[in-house]
């Protein structure tokens, strides 16, 4: 009796034995076949990240260089517009100068004025008279831009006529010296023989009628010109 229990004690071992061996290859069966797709799904997540960071980086790349293009051409835009900015104020500068330049044109400033004197009757320049004539052509600049007025007068003595005459003839004798001493253009030259007109002291006294026996010579710069 006590070996039939015995028998039976070691069948149920070996059957629970045999019973817990198969349920624990099955459960390392249903994990393996649960953990294999997990695995291969994480390698995939892994590479996909790794993917994405690559592609992160590449596109951080670009728009960098997109940005540093961007800055580069409004860096010229930049220049550029200051360029243009500068061009437009040399431009308003130009077409201002040449407003003032035409206004200026038949505009003229006396820089000199000369007086010579003459002897009774007579349009000889005296030394003196050529002195002040040399001073006067100095002032010339450049032989550009100027004009000499020359202006003719006699005291009241004598016939009217010959008065007016003989201012011509002071008024030329000036002229021609300024023509021959100095090279100066006769076109740059006007001149006109006013007669006993305009009297600067009393032809009723020898000092006043020295005074009137003169030529006025005034030199006159062009303001476009010396502007």
């Amino acid at each position: 009796m006590r070996v039939r229990v015995m028998v039976a004690l070691g069948l149920a071992l070996a059957v629970s034995l045999a019973s817990g061996c198969a349920t624990k290859k099955y459960v390392r069966n249903r994990v393996n076949e649960r953990a294999t797709p997990l695995e291969n799904r994480t390698g995939e997540l892994e590479e996909t990240s790794r993917r994405n960071t690559q592609d992160i980086s590449r596109l951080s790349r670009e728009v960098e260089d997109v940005r540093l293009r961007a800055d580069r051409a409004q860096e010229s835009a930049d220049r550029a517009s200051a360029s243009a900015e500068q061009a437009n104020t040399r431009v308003n500068g130009v077409e201002q100068s040449i407003t003032t330049l035409r206004s200026n044109l038949d505009k003229f400033t006396v820089q000199k004025t000369v007086t010579v004197l003459f002897e009774v009757g007579k349009s000889d320049l005296l030394p003196e008279s050529m002195a002040s004539l040399d001073e006067l052509a100095g002032q010339i600049k450049d032989r550009n831009g100027f004009l000499i007025e020359i202006e003719g007068y006699a005291s009241a003595e004598g016939d009217p006529k010959k008065n007016d005459i003989l201012s011509q003839a002071r008024s030329e004798a000036v002229r021609r010296y300024l023509a021959e001493r100095h090279n100066v253009p006769l076109f740059r030259m006007s001149l006109l023989g006013f007669g006993t007109a305009r009297p600067v002291a009393d032809n009723a006294t020898e000092e006043g009628r020295t005074r009137n026996r003169r030529v006025e010579i005034r030199l006159l710069t062009n303001n476009a010109v010396s502007q």
